[in-house]
């Protein structure tokens, strides 16, 4: 399925990452190209997360892939391919779901933060929770069920469509809130989430 069009406002859709000795720009239309599904939500929401982790990190000790683990509460694969064409943690098994008994699909019980690692700093993303209204779950929840109707798919793509846009006409602080851990996480290991 084609991603929607999407308009931009002023809001930027790239970021610069280290990668083997050099700097790496990548652009959000990187990733349209990068995933191979129509989960354009989960792949905005995963591309500006980690446009908040990258302005996390000192810039006296930018960010790159060789330093980075990764623990995502959202199973979406629009999600993981942000995350793992930005960092490559998913790749180097760099990567982990909070919860890995959920699988791919999305579910009302399903959370938008992450845990980003670089070096000795460790933050916490969240997107807002006032951002994805109830009626995006409700729908969600009907899907692939006896109680689907049949604009319910429709609907639903018009929701992530509409959230997708959404992120990119507010500044990252309008989406997200960020926390620094008081300590860096290793590679496997969980926080106390």
């Amino acid at each position: 399925m084609a991603m929607p069009q999407q308009q931009r406002s002023e809001q930027s859709t790239s970021l610069t990452i280290g990668d083997k000795g050099g700097l790496k720009q990548l652009d959000y239309s990187d990733l349209v190209i990068y995933h191979q599904g129509d989960s354009w939500f989960g792949c905005s929401v995963g591309f500006r997360a980690m446009q908040v982790a990258q302005q996390a990190f000192p810039k006296s000790s930018p960010w790159t892939r060789e330093n980075l683990y990764v623990i995502s509460a959202h199973p979406g694969p629009g999600v993981k391919d942000a995350i793992n064409l930005v960092t490559q943690c998913v790749t180097r098994q760099c990567f982990r779901l909070l919860d890995e008994k959920v699988g791919e699909h999305c579910s009302r019980d399903m959370k938008f933060e992450w845990w980003v690692s670089h070096g000795e700093t460790a933050v916490h993303i969240k997107l807002h929770d006032d951002i994805v209204p109830d009626e995006f779950y409700c729908l969600l929840d009907r899907l692939n069920t006896e109680q689907e109707k049949p604009d319910d798919r429709q609907s639903f793509d018009a929701y992530k469509t509409d959230l997708s846009q959404q992120l990119w006409h507010q500044t990252l602080d309008e989406s997200f809130t960020i926390d620094i851990l008081p300590k860096r996480l290793k590679c496997g290991e969980l926080p106390n989430a």
